[in-house]
């Protein structure tokens, strides 16, 4: 294993500095050498998984930041699946770890507490699904669920597995921050639309 040094003093907040290279390639090998045994061999486990993600995000933010100018598209994007893939294994481990009805009030608290903070909410979604020979399936979610349930095209409703719907609240929640400011800049004055 390698031996990490960090000249950072507990306490005390250092001043501002770009980020270095080297040492960023430092922290990825550490990052690497603590990290990536968790996610060798048959009995790996979620976090073990986001954890290696996380490593090999490092390494990858770690070429971003020495990428030239045709390169930043690819590694930046790199980067972003990696966090993406760590985050995705998070949700697993959540969805297995935490009893169903905890994380069924969760939702539904948070969708509550956005709501009296003044955060936008997506009451409801209707998306269009292009599949493959020219296909399309329509499916619906709606806040009465929690965003739980799924309507689909032919009135069936089927209910998202918990790992899945973690993925899709945290999804929603970040569309609903992103398109909040557009309503308010249409003058809308900042109505909730389903």
């Amino acid at each position: 294993m390698t031996i990490y040094q960090t000249p950072a003093e507990p306490g005390k907040i250092r001043p501002y500095a770009p980020l270095d290279p080297q040492a960023l390639h430092g922290l990825a090998q550490h990052a690497m050498d603590v990290l990536m045994p968790a996610a060798i061999g048959p009995e790996r486990e979620p976090l073990g998984e986001a954890g290696a993600q996380l490593a090999i995000a490092l390494s990858a933010f770690a070429r971003l930041v020495e990428a030239n100018a045709d390169d930043q598209l690819a590694d930046g994007e790199d980067v972003v699946e990696r966090l993406r893939r760590a985050s995705l294994h998070v949700h697993e481990h959540m969805a297995a770890a935490v009893p169903s009805q905890d994380l069924d009030s969760r939702n539904v608290d948070v969708i509550e507490s956005c709501l009296e903070e003044g955060l936008p909410v997506i009451g409801s979604m209707t998306a269009v699904l292009l599949l493959a020979g020219g296909q399309t399936a329509t499916v619906r979610l709606t806040k009465e669920t929690a965003h739980q349930e799924v309507e689909l095209t032919d009135g069936r409703t089927a209910r998202l597995p918990a790992a899945d719907h973690l993925i899709v609240r945290d999804g929603l929640h970040e569309l609903a921050r992103l398109l909040a400011p557009l309503t308010r800049e249409a003058g809308t004055g900042g109505e909730q639309r389903g």
